[in-house]
């Protein structure tokens, strides 16, 4: 462990941080969706095979290496659905800063038209617009549609005879992304008991979140916003654009310095679980990676017996081959490596000497896989006798 935080770079930091990003938004995306068991099931799955890996069990690395495939294959397969409705609703700067995408000029425009087009023609509905609070958890019964924003689209949508008129429309950013949705009904005191279901589920759906909601009603022939729990009534298309347009240019500056101050902050304690996570991940990684590599190593000979010298040509170097994390090696200089040979217990003539992981300067984290040639042959004579020669 210790060895490998000593080889830790600015750009394991970097990808640290990327990838605890990343993880950390689609924990948000996700976490009020069913597809979010799949996101943790892969995760605990790859720990796992890390963990299996690091300490060596090898059926379930085998079975994690050939299964793998299938594994994600069926997971793919039951969460299709949540998959297609996260992917279909997701745009990069939802997912990136956590903010929905705009609704543009063109789309409010074709919003106010298709509302006043059905109250021209006494039909009823509720088009709900996102902001910035994920409605998933509010609304059930929806079918995805993932669909332009278009008035001839919105007005069909809810005529009596098509198969989506009940429930309602919701859209987020340019695009209408559910239609038969199911809204919360409100149960406040002050709404009046003229109004019926459709009138309490558009007011609804703004008291949990801060959408807000265009209810066209059929018997008064009217168009009301509602939006925080409030309603007002709206007496032509510039009117309700004009409201609309208000609504979608809330954020100023300071507003924005706000939202980006308290994002930093808010949810601080699941960031550090993830940060944790990524971080142990990336210790595993780098520990797990494993490689070999060799090296001409050249042999020193030390404390040769008193009386005694070394003849002829006793090996210079030996092949050394070295395992360990592919960090660790990447970083070894072999210009500083030496095999030491001990010739202190060595007697006169021919002696043939064993090295081992002693005989060798390697760091911590690395070990020694195999010496070739395993052993060597030294001869040793005595001084005298080279003196006399």
């Amino acid at each position: 462990m210790k060895d490998i935080l000593n080889h830790f770079r600015w750009q394991d930091g970097l990808d640290i941080l990327i990838v605890t990003f990343v993880i950390h938004r689609l924990y948000l995306s996700l976490r009020k969706k069913r597809a979010l068991r799949m996101i943790l099931a892969v995760l605990a799955l790859s720990f796992y095979y890390i963990i299996a890996q690091w300490i060596d069990l090898p059926l379930s690395v085998w079975g994690l290496q050939n299964l793998w495939a299938v594994i994600l294959l069926v997971l793919v397969v039951i969460f299709h659905q949540e998959i297609r409705e996260f992917l279909g609703s997701i745009t990069l700067p939802a997912f990136l800063f956590g903010k929905p995408e705009r609704l543009s000029t063109k789309g409010l425009d074709k919003i106010a038209e298709a509302a006043f087009r059905m109250m021209d023609r006494g039909i009823g509905g509720l088009i709900v617009l996102q902001k910035g609070d994920d409605l998933d958890e509010f609304i059930h019964g929806e079918t995805l549609l993932d669909s332009e924003i278009n008035e001839g689209v919105l007005v069909s949508i809810f005529n009596p005879q098509s198969p989506l008129h009940d429930g309602a429309v919701v859209i987020s950013g340019n695009r209408i992304r559910y239609a038969t949705a199911l809204l919360p009904v409100s149960q406040s005191m002050i709404i009046s008991k003229e109004w019926g279901a459709r009138h309490r589920a558009g007011v609804g759906i703004t008291e949990v979140s801060d959408a807000e909601c265009i209810i066209i009603s059929e018997e008064q022939r009217e168009v009301l916003l509602a939006s925080r729990g409030t309603v007002e009534k709206k007496d032509g298309k510039e009117e309700l654009k004009k409201s609309l347009s208000d609504f979608h240019s809330f954020s100023g500056k300071t507003g924005r310095e706000k939202r980006w101050s308290e994002k930093i902050i808010d949810g601080l304690p699941t960031k550090a679980l993830f940060l944790s996570l990524v971080s142990l991940l990336w210790i595993f990684v780098i520990g797990v990676r494993q490689g070999e590599i060799s090296f001409n190593v050249p042999i020193e000979y030390y404390s040769v017996p008193q009386n005694l010298r070394i003849a002829g040509d006793p090996p210079k170097e030996t092949n050394v081959r070295l395992r360990g994390s592919q960090r660790l090696l990447s970083s070894l200089n072999p210009e500083h490596l030496r095999v030491r040979v001990d010739l202190s217990t060595a007697r006169p003539g021919t002696n043939q000497l064993s090295v081992s992981e002693a005989n060798i300067n390697i760091p911590s984290g690395i070990s020694v896989a195999n010496f070739y040639p395993p052993k060597m042959r030294v001869q040793l004579i005595a001084s005298s006798d080279s003196n006399k020669k």
